[in-house]
């Protein structure tokens, strides 16, 4: 019986599996007009890291780096559009 007790949390850890579709990716696969829309959103980012997920159907980057000593997370869509600028 205590196997019951512990089911929930085995499915809802299995659960996030099935909804985490981000992928890391080098910079060279990022389209050219992302990383100028991210330069434009964030004046001399260092963009170190790129994730690419699908949102409604369509593809996003989010675009990790630093700037003026803090550091941005920009998602911004393969057509330049920027979705959101984070800074930690």
């Amino acid at each position: 019986m205590n196997w019951l007790k512990t089911l929930p949390l085995a499915v809802l850890i299995s659960g996030c599996a099935l909804f985490e579709n981000e992928e890391e990716i080098p910079l060279s696969e990022v389209p050219p007009a992302a990383l100028a829309a991210a330069r434009q959103a964030v004046p001399g980012i260092e963009i170190e890291e790129a994730e690419i997920e699908i949102e409604d159907g369509q593809k996003v980057y989010e675009l990790s780096g630093t700037a003026n000593g803090r550091e941005y997370e920009i998602e911004v869509s393969g057509t330049g559009e920027i979705l959101e600028v984070e800074e930690d």
